[in-house]
């Protein structure tokens, strides 16, 4: 069985030249920042979210007790 490990990482919004990140509740109060979960892919390396949109790190921590 192959184990992956998770890890949370907070998103915080930006605005660049050519791109930008929004972030808002449901109702499209903007927001600080957000906190997701994250796999690391291992082909690239990359992390990858796998759950979004957790509005504290409380919350994150309480879905996802074991990640990083």
């Amino acid at each position: 069985m192959n184990i992956r490990e998770h890890f949370i990482v907070e998103v915080d919004g930006f605005e660049g030249e050519r791109s930008r990140i929004e972030l808002s509740d449901a109702s499209g109060k903007p927001l600080r920042m957000l906190y997701c979960i994250a796999t690391r892919n291992e082909a690239s390396g990359v992390l990858q979210f796998v759950d979004y949109g957790y509005e504290t790190l409380e919350e994150a921590r309480a879905a996802w007790p074991n990640a990083s």
